[in-house]
């Protein structure tokens, strides 16, 4: 695990697109699986600057989520693929909407969904992601994967904070991935960062699973890094 600190949110998301931007630069039909939330918001930002430079091209690339809600169909505002991705990435870079591929519980039911995810995965080049970003709750949980006795190493079924039911990628795959990209900023987040970079290996801490990954990059702001 190598751990960079930066002294602010916009070099931390400049320095994380510029890792995304290589990536789709070595292989630029890779697989990559993003994040949602108020985190990755300044990484999207970034990756389209550099897109509008000429210096990055999503044309070739296939996106994959963390999360997608279950019970709304692929053309409705409020899930992932149009809050977030439409409203941050997918509408200013050359990537169409068929690139990004999520979890569809409103057409094949949620546990299907869930598992046609699974299969999505391990169907990849060498059954995994070539990179995926990560960000981490304040109860340092990675993707949907909360804190528990026991994790759900499959995609399964959760609740997102609204209650809404939401189709989650499991840790199997996330772990799988070739390259972990973890992101985080803010000094809320620095207890549970500590724990991924310095704890003990358990399930109470799902992000400290990150330690036993053989390439992962974390990406922080000072307040973030407050703890280590």
């Amino acid at each position: 695990m190598r751990v960079q600190i930066y002294d602010t949110y916009e070099e931390m998301s400049k320095a994380a697109a510029d890792l995304v931007a290589a990536q789709l630069l070595q292989k630029p039909n890779c697989h990559l699986g993003l994040t949602a939330g108020k985190t990755p918001v300044g990484l999207c930002a970034e990756l389209v600057k550099l897109y509008k430079e000429h210096r990055v091209s999503f044309a070739e690339c296939t996106l994959y989520n963390l999360e997608e809600m279950a019970d709304v169909g692929p053309e409705d505002p409020k899930n992932l693929r149009n809050s977030f991705f439409h409203a941050h990435l997918l509408d200013f870079v050359d990537a169409d909407d068929k690139q990004l591929l999520l979890p569809d519980g409103f057409a094949d039911g949620i546990d299907e969904a869930c598992r046609k995810y699974d299969e999505l995965m391990d169907n990849l080049p060498d059954g995994r992601l070539d990179m995926q970003v990560l960000g981490i709750g304040e109860d340092a949980h990675i993707g949907m994967n909360r804190p528990n006795e026991t994790l759900i190493p499959e995609a399964h079924v959760v609740y997102n904070k609204a209650g809404r039911p939401t189709c989650a990628m499991g840790l199997r795959h996330i772990l799988l991935s070739k390259r972990i990209i973890m992101i985080a900023n803010g000094e809320e987040k620095a207890e549970a960062v500590a724990k991924m970079c310095h704890g003990q290996l358990t399930t109470m801490a799902p992000a400290s699973l990150l330690q036993v990954h053989p390439d992962v990059v974390v990406l922080l702001d000072k307040p973030a890094a407050s703890k280590l």
